[in-house]
C-alpha cells in the first residue's frame, strides 16, 4: 500500500479524534480495562498488549471501526457490550493516541475506515513512502534488546549437586519440589509432616528474600537438595540456599523487546540443568550448579506477538513448552513445542 504526500487537509475527518475524546476514553479505560491490560497498555497474563509493536503487528492494517467492533464484542470480559457506543469509540481514540496517532479537530466515528498504520503515518508529512516502511520504524527488530541481557550477575557453585533423573521426576523425593505443582499429577501436595496442626503456630520467620521489582510476577520455585531455584521479573533466575536465604548464583536474561512483562510462572530441572522460558520466547538451559548458560533457542516469534508466561515441563528428556500471545488475531494460532533437553 503506497502513501504519497499527506497533509491534514487531506485526512478523512471521521478518522480523526479530539484530545477531549481521548481524555474521556482514558477515564473509561482506567475504570474498565486497566486492571488487566494495565495503565501502560502492556497487558498481563492473557490480556494482550494494547500499545506498541505487538498491538501494531495485529492491528496496523485494520481500521478504528474494526477495533471498535472487536472491543465492543468482547469487552468487558464479564459482560461484553455493557458500555455505550460512545464509551467504546472513546476508548479506541485513547488507544490510537497511545500508538502514535495525532489528535485532530473532529471526534472519531464508529465508521472510521482508514487503516491505523495510515493514521500513524499522518503524524508527519511523508513523501512517497510505504506504510510497511512506517510500520517497520515503529517495531523494534527481532532480537534487538531494549534492556540488554546482563548474563551471569552473581557467580557461585551449588555444592554436591545431584542430577535429577526421570525416575525422580516420576516419584519425587519428599524433600524436593521438582516441578510446578509438585508432580505430573499436579497434586500441589507435600507428604512432609514435620509441620502439622499441633505446631504450625510455633513457626517463626527465618529469612526474607527481596525479589526484583518493576513488574508482575507469579513464580513457583523449585527445590532440590536444599536449594531453591526461583524466577524473578526481568527474566532473572536465581539459586538460593533454602536454610539461610543466601544467594548462590543469579543469571539475568533481560527483556528483548518493549511489551514483554518479564514474568514467568515456573522453571524445570532435569539432569544437571535448569530450564527457563523467557517472557520473549527464548528457551535457555543453565548449569544447575553454577548458573552458567549451556544453550539457548527461540520457540516463538516476538514480531508476531508471541510471548510466554508459563514455564516448561520435562517428560522423558523432552522440554514441553506452551505459548501465548498467539491466541488473538494470529493466522498461525498457538502450538506446543517439544525441545530436546540436551541441545
Amino acid at each position: 500500500m503506497m502513501a504519497t504526500t499527506l497533509t491534514a487537509q487531506e485526512s478523512n475527518q471521521s478518522d480523526g479524534f479530539t484530545a477531549d475524546q481521548a481524555s474521556r476514553g482514558g477515564e473509561v479505560y482506567e475504570r474498565e480495562c486497566a486492571a488487566c491490560h494495565r495503565s501502560d497498555f502492556q497487558g498481563s497474563f492473557e490480556a494482550p498488549q494494547l500499545a506498541g509493536p505487538n498491538f501494531l503487528n495485529n492491528w496496523a492494517e485494520l481500521s478504528p471501526a474494526e477495533l471498535f467492533d472487536r472491543i465492543k464484542a468482547s469487552m468487558p470480559i464479564d459482560q461484553p457490550g455493557r458500555l455505550s457506543d460512545q464509551a467504546y469509540i472513546d476508548i479506541v481514540a485513547y488507544l490510537l493516541g497511545a500508538n502514535g496517532v495525532s489528535a485532530s479537530g473532529v471526534e472519531l466515528s464508529t465508521e472510521a475506515t482508514t487503516s491505523i498504520d495510515t493514521l500513524i503515518a499522518r503524524r508527519v508529512t511523508v513523501n512517497t513512502t510505504t506504510v510497511s516502511e512506517e510500520r517497520a520504524q515503529l517495531r523494534p527488530p527481532q532480537g534487538q534488546s531494549q534492556n540488554a541481557p546482563a548474563g551471569l550477575r552473581v557467580s557461585g557453585t551449588v555444592s554436591n549437586f545431584t542430577p535429577v533423573t526421570d525416575e525422580m521426576l516420576r516419584s519425587p523425593p519428599p524433600d524436593d519440589w521438582l516441578m510446578i505443582r509438585g508432580n505430573y499429577q499436579s497434586w500441589s501436595y507435600s507428604s512432609l509432616d514435620s509441620i502439622n496442626r499441633d505446631n504450625v503456630q510455633d513457626l517463626e520467620l527465618a529469612w526474607i528474600w527481596s525479589m526484583a521489582e518493576g513488574g508482575w510476577n507469579a513464580p513457583s520455585p523449585l527445590v532440590h537438595n536444599g536449594i531453591i531455584y526461583l524466577t524473578n521479573y526481568g527474566n532473572i533466575v536465581q539459586a538460593l540456599d533454602a536454610r539461610t536465604g543466601d544467594l548462590i548464583w543469579e543469571h539475568e536474561f533481560g527483556i528483548e523487546s518493549q511489551g514483554y512483562s518479564g514474568m514467568s510462572r515456573n522453571l524445570a530441572i532435569y539432569e544437571d540443568k535448569i530450564f527457563f522460558a523467557t517472557s520473549d520466547t527464548r528457551m535457555v538451559a543453565l548449569d544447575a550448579a553454577t548458573g552458567e548458560l549451556q544453550w539457548s533457542m527461540r520457540f516463538g516469534d516476538i514480531t508476531q506477538g508471541h510471548q510466554s508466561t508459563s514455564g516448561p515441563v520435562i517428560v522423558r528428556g523432552t522440554i514441553v513448552q506452551g505459548l501465548n500471545g498467539c491466541e488473538r488475531f494470529s493466522p498461525v494460532g498457538c502450538y506446543i513445542s517439544g525441545i530436546d533437553a540436551d541441545t
